[in-house]
């Protein structure tokens, strides 16, 4: 059986290690829900958020896909997707745009702030880019006063500032040509796993103080950085847990796999704190080989280090360390590890705690944990950008109806949107 709503959504996540779907919409209190979910090996298919084999990763898109209806006890109609995108093409860029307040009174409208945000959005791409979304900074008063919303203030000029979003325009197109073959038409979505990632664990508090949320994953690391509901930074570095594997791998003569176990078990976190020096590893039935607690310890804080000096750097030089009252949020499954926090606490010398996913109703068994962050946090990216865009469709209807009554409608119908995170 077919369900068929304005309200289904379907969420893609094509990660390092799992490829997942997701099947979700709105409860009767209008609050993200999920129906239904499945995920499967992605089988080496995707590497640093790029997918390298395209043919074995729709496959296991496929599973995931039919995994999800079946978790949801329906056939989906193929309606709306929104696919995660991450690693290389994933850049961002700060719009600047600027409106002259000739009023009598100098009060700011919101044709004024309209005018402003599309001239910062209006910024020229290269052939090979494409924009995934924008999102207000802030707004400027006179060029010295910083306000969140300028609306009813008062100035003879005003400025917006837009965080603008963009991606590799070749690998969007890819995507969305392979899941359209899966019957999806109507709506076929990119998402910033970044973004995704923030609306998925970021609270109001932390929106509004300032946040940098860094999101470690096998293959990258995405990273955010939230003031005053605004986004003042954004990117990916194409490190992850992977690289700290291949580390352990090189420099303790262990096989990938070898070195995946320890980490992901804990094993010398847990030497650490009996106070032993070495992990027994056996080679042969009589042979064992004694590998220094230290020298695993140094090879972790060597990678964690370059990482978030890597991240501190960025923040540093954009002069944006003033912006982080709420600290540090760390989710994905790097934040699983416990010397992933240390270290960033180390680094940063300032509040750190580890994303978890915020609170969502229906299906979410195997999905409360940090890994999952970004896959439901598009669920609620996803809910919030119909809900904006409805609302701006019913301004266009109103704008269509009155327009050459007013100047203020034609700009409302013109403008590029913006939005608050």
């Amino acid at each position: 059986m077919a369900l068929k709503n304005r309200d289904l959504f379907t969420i893609a996540e094509f990660g390092t290690s799992k490829i997942c779907v997701l099947h979700g919409g709105r409860d009767k209190g209008g609050n993200p829900t999920v129906f239904g979910w499945g995920s499967r090996d992605a089988a080496g298919s995707v590497v640093k958020g790029e997918i390298v084999n395209l043919q074995t990763a729709m496959k296991a898109f496929a599973g995931a896909l039919e995994d999800a209806d079946n978790s949801a006890g329906n056939i989906y109609d193929r309606d709306r997707i929104y696919f995660l995108v991450s690693g290389r093409g994933i850049t961002s860029r700060q719009g600047e745009g600027n409106v002259m307040i000739y009023d009598t009174d100098h009060r700011i409208t919101a044709a004024h702030v309209s005018e402003a945000e599309e001239k910062a959005s209006s910024i020229s791409l290269a052939p090979d880019q494409c924009h995934l979304v924008s999102f207000t900074s802030y707004f400027m008063l006179d060029m010295n006063t910083r306000v969140k919303d300028p609306c009813g203030h008062c100035a003879n000029r005003l400025d917006a500032f837009i965080h603008i979003i963009l991606a590799d325009r070749a690998k969007v197109e890819t995507m969305r040509n392979a899941i359209r073959e899966f019957g999806f038409e109507q709506e076929i979505q990119p998402v910033f796993s970044g973004i995704a990632s923030a609306y998925g664990t970021l609270t109001h508090d932390e929106k509004e103080q300032g946040t940098l949320l860094i999101d470690i994953g096998a293959g990258v690391c995405d990273y955010i950085l939230v003031h005053d509901d605004g986004v003042l930074m954004s990117g990916v570095l194409p490190i992850g847990m992977d690289n700290l594997v291949n580390d352990l791998a090189v420099g303790l003569e262990l096989t990938q796999e070898q070195a995946r176990k320890f980490l992901l078990e804990g094993r010398f976190e847990q030497l650490k704190r009996s106070g032993e020096a070495f992990l027994s590893l056996p080679v042969s039935s009589e042979l064992h080989r004694n590998i220094p607690v230290g020298s695993y310890e140094k090879i972790v804080e060597l990678r964690l280090n370059e990482l978030f000096s890597i991240l501190k750097e960025e923040v540093d030089s954009r002069k944006l360390s003033s912006f982080l009252k709420s600290g540090i949020v760390i989710t994905g499954g790097g934040s699983l590890f416990p010397m992933v926090l240390e270290c960033a606490r180390n680094t940063f010398r300032t509040h750190i705690r580890q994303g978890e996913p915020l609170e969502i109703s229906g299906a979410v068994t195997g999905l409360d944990n940090p890994r999952c962050s970004a896959l439901l946090g598009a669920l609620s990216y996803s809910l919030q950008t119909d809900e904006a865009q409805n609302g701006l469709k019913g301004i266009e209807k109103v704008a269509d109806a009155l327009e050459g009554i007013g100047g203020i409608f034609n700009k409302l119908k013109d403008v590029t949107k913006a939005f608050k995170l």
